[in-house]
């Protein structure tokens, strides 16, 4: 009788992990709750870039090239996006997200996304 147990339950244990497997694959990840971050401006960037510094989400050896620049350019700093961003608010494709009530883990890859575009933008 255990000859005849062992394998079925071997196979019903081999098939509910294959389906928990599968079922981890096929979600959603959790970075597509970020904005398309294509879309942000200079500005708003700019202000974000400073809020990341600020929370220790970048570092300021990778940012002292790029950010000086872009703060300094007209219109930047008296900007509402550039306001926003330091307030931690990502203003892309119509749409606000709040990095202060995100995760650390969304937060970190929305600064790094911001970083990386920054970098595009110069």
């Amino acid at each position: 009788m255990t000859r005849v147990l062992r394998p079925a339950l071997t196979s019903a244990m081999l098939a509910w992990a294959s389906t928990a497997t599968a079922a981890q694959l096929s979600a959603p990840s959790i970075v597509s709750a970020l904005p398309d971050i294509k879309s942000i401006s200079p500005a708003n960037a700019a202000g974000v870039l400073q809020y990341c510094l600020k929370h220790d989400l970048v570092s300021s050896s990778a940012t002292d090239g790029i950010l000086a620049p872009l703060a300094s350019k007209p219109g930047v700093k008296g900007s509402p996006e550039f306001s926003a961003g330091i307030r931690g608010s990502i203003i892309s494709g119509g749409k606000t997200f709040a990095l202060g009530s995100a995760n650390d883990y969304l937060r970190s890859q929305a600064c790094d996304q911001v970083f990386r575009q920054v970098k595009q933008i110069k």
